[in-house]
């Protein structure tokens, strides 16, 4: 025994503040033997009834495999282990747990659990507060990282993911204080322009300040130098009493791998682009006709052309006519030959001036069959400075015709004939013997797409445009639709669309990526808004059962304090009697508001009889007639969905009996093909819905229907009555 408080002590002594440290002793089962009077007191145990607690019950769910698996891995390798979890003290609150293999008792295993604290007082507060009504946001929203800050932007809490998105532990962020000056003078973070973004700047910031939601991308440099793209969306939460922004709650999700994807693709194009435009070579393409397709800037400089006005210009019309003469004949000879030549040539320029041009012509396989020609030209005075550089560039365009994953196509519009390399081929996986013309490949667009790629390209040729671009869902050989971005340009002969060049790009990652992000963009919204439901029902409960528990017994207190009074003046006896008769009056509408504001017990009466005793109290002191039909009661519908319908029952004939002058209303409840629909009817004065200001009920008719994804429709006129129709998803 000697010896196991010695390694006990051993262990305890290697950690600097060991005054609030909570210690434990635990069996692999978790059952606890001993624990050490902090953690007595901080979690509300009794010494005596230590043994019969189990430590897996005071973890959160979301924290307890992880755990149970950590101790078991400890027992095993023999070794100690570490990990941040969310402990029950009252509320759930984050601390970090070092598990250490202790010794053997009988035929079990026993752990030595040494945990501290991760807020301090003053933050553990705020974070109790918070959790009340939002714990299960804080600490469940495993696919965002989800941030509270006070009024100066100090943390309140954080999640576990929130963590990971920044690639550090719960314990080094619940360590940072004055965040303000961290942001602005340690910390590096730009817009995704690049420019700096001031903390004062933050959307947080601006959320707590507006007291409106706000939304931005922030790129962050981490200590590993990695940069990363997160997308916050903060929402201010509001004092109950004073109305202001108290604190605020920031959505992070991390855009990083779309964002990367998304640079790396511009950077190649952009690699490309830049190369064309950049070759110091006289370079040019013509075809059969001498029409010239393509021309570098270096040739367009050379002879003062803009090459904005000149292309599919015959190439002789463009150049000094004794450059001209020379390059026809030698194109010729190229176009009859088939075979690529090399020559020199001295041509002389109308001022005089002899140049001697080294020139390669070769042919061009163009894939529609239509003869093409080739050709660059250097001045030999340049000609050691460019070979050089020529080399590099030939170097160059050959790694990058290797390494390019473009899918190319090109359609010749005179025959009809189009050509697809094998890139393009090999996305959609289709042989290159399987190529068809268009209307091959418009079938295999999907039929809700088809017309609108089609009319895309005729109104572009229509009103003779240089290109197009449309994005759609392709059929591809394994009957996959991938989405794809298909961008084509054209070529114009005589005022006339001859040719169209074109890429395609495989965008269904990024799509796919759009979708998950916008899923899980929306479930947060729903995961907050169901919150801010529940914590309103709770809060309405509670004020139920105050009024009733509390206020009713004050008067009927004082009602009692009134009826020992004597009085003895007929004047005294009316003032007793009317006294007594307001107490009663206010009690009565006291016992009705508790009524209504606590939440239904649905669960043991259900929907329709709870719907059924507010219609039989409002037949025992109010002349409105209400007749209520309804099919089967779904008991599969979700207890949100059922406290739904019936405030919404609630607030509708709350606003018949005051503003209506109603004699009937008709309630109707069914469910049909998965749809639940509530339909409320009266024969009351009706309203203009077109003038008429929507209120707080109707606009929670409208918010409640909206947050379960259904609707809410409103038929009404002045002298004509209202009709409410409101349809939800059953399921």
């Amino acid at each position: 025994m000697r010896q196991k408080w010695t390694a006990l002590k051993n262990i305890i002594s290697n950690y600097e503040n060991r005054d609030g440290l909570f210690l434990s002793l635990i069996r692999e089962d978790g059952l606890i033997i001993c624990a050490n009077a902090t953690m007595l007191k901080q979690l509300h145990l009794k010494p005596e009834g230590i043994k019969e607690v189990n430590f897996f019950d005071l973890l959160d769910p979301v924290n307890l495999n992880d755990f149970k698996q950590a101790v078991r891995r400890t027992g095993e390798e023999k070794t100690s282990s570490s990990m941040e979890v969310f402990l029950k003290n009252g509320y759930y609150h984050p601390m970090k747990w070092e598990i250490n293999p202790f010794a053997r008792e009988k035929e079990d295993q026993t752990y030595l659990c040494v945990g501290h604290k991760l807020l301090d007082d003053e933050r553990l507060q705020h974070f109790n507060r918070l959790g009340e009504k939002n714990y299960q946001v804080i600490v469940e929203g495993l696919n965002a990282g989800i941030l509270f800050q006070d009024e100066k932007g100090e943390l309140i809490s954080v999640n576990q993911k929130t963590a990971e998105i920044f690639n550090t532990t719960l314990e080094r962020l619940y360590q940072l204080t004055d965040i303000k000056t961290l942001w602005n003078d340690a910390w590096e973070i730009t817009s995704e322009d690049g420019d700096p973004v001031r903390f004062e700047d933050t959307p947080f910031i601006k959320a707590l300040q507006t007291g409106e939601p706000q939304t931005e991308i922030l790129v962050i440099k981490l200590r590993n130098g990695e940069n990363k793209w997160l997308h916050f969306s903060s929402q201010p939460l509001f004092d109950e009493k004073t109305n202001l922004a108290c604190s605020v709650i920031s959505n992070i999700a991390d855009l990083t791998q779309e964002k990367k994807l998304v640079l790396e693709l511009k950077e190649r194009k952009a690699v490309f682009g830049s190369f064309m435009d950049q070759t110091p070579n006289l370079a040019w393409v013509v075809d059969e006709d001498s029409n010239l397709i393509f021309a570098s800037n270096a040739f367009y400089s050379y002879f003062g052309l803009d090459k904005k006005k000149l292309k599919n210009k015959k190439i002789t019309d463009l150049i000094p006519a004794p450059v001209a003469k020379s390059l026809y004949e030698k194109h010729q000879q190229v176009f009859q030959t088939g075979e690529a030549t090399e020559i020199v040539e001295k041509v002389k320029w109308a001022d005089g001036t002899n140049y001697v041009f080294h020139i390669n012509l070769f042919p061009i396989d163009s894939g529609t069959g239509k003869k093409m020609l080739g050709g660059h030209a250097v001045n030999l005075a340049d000609k050691f400075a460019v070979e050089k550089k020529l080399k590099e560039a030939n170097d160059r365009l050959l790694l990058l015709t290797r390494a390019t994953t473009d899918a190319i196509w090109e359609w010749d519009m005179q025959t009809g004939h189009i050509f697809r390399n094998d890139a393009l081929m090999d996305m959609i996986g289709y042989q290159l013997g399987d190529q068809k013309g268009l209307s091959w490949w418009l079938r295999r667009i999907h039929p809700e797409d088809r017309d609108r790629v089609s009319d895309a390209v005729k109104e572009s040729t229509d009103h003779n445009r240089q290109s197009w671009e449309e994005e759609y869902r392709f059929k591809c050989a394994d009957g996959v639709y991938k989405h794809m971005r298909d961008k084509g340009y054209i070529v114009y002969e005589n005022g006339l669309p001859v040719k169209m060049i074109g890429s395609l790009q495989d965008i269904s990652n990024l799509k796919e990526m759009e979708n998950q992000l916008m899923e899980e963009k929306l479930e947060r919204q729903k995961e907050i808004s169901e919150a801010v439901i529940r914590a309103q029902e709770k809060e309405r409960t509670k004020i139920g059962y105050e009024l009733h528990d509390n206020v009713n017994q004050i008067l009927s207190t004082t009602k009692m304090f009134v009826d020992m009074l004597t009085p003895s003046s007929r004047e005294e006896k009316e003032i007793k009697s009317k006294s007594v008769e307001y107490i009663l009056l206010a009690i009565e509408e006291i016992r009705k508001l508790s009524k209504e504001l606590v939440v239904p017990q649905l669960k043991e009466k259900g929907l329709v009889d709870s719907i059924q005793v507010l219609i039989d109290d409002i037949h025992f002191s109010n002349v409105v007639k209400i007749k209520f039909a309804h099919d089967l009661e779904n008991d599969l519908l979700a207890p949100g969905k059922k406290v739904t319908l019936f405030r919404i029952v609630q607030e509708q004939l709350k606003n018949i009996i005051k503003h209506s002058q109603a004699s009937k209303v008709d309630i109707h409840l069914q469910n049909k093909e998965g749809i639940t629909r509530l339909i409320i009817k009266d024969n009351g004065v009706g309203f203009d819905a077109r003038q008429t200001h929507r209120g707080i009920g109707l606009s929670n008719i409208y918010e409640r229907v909206r947050f379960y994804n259904g609707e809410a429709d409103i038929q009404t006129a002045p002298g004509n009555g209202c009709i409410l129709v409101v349809s939800i998803p059953s399921f």
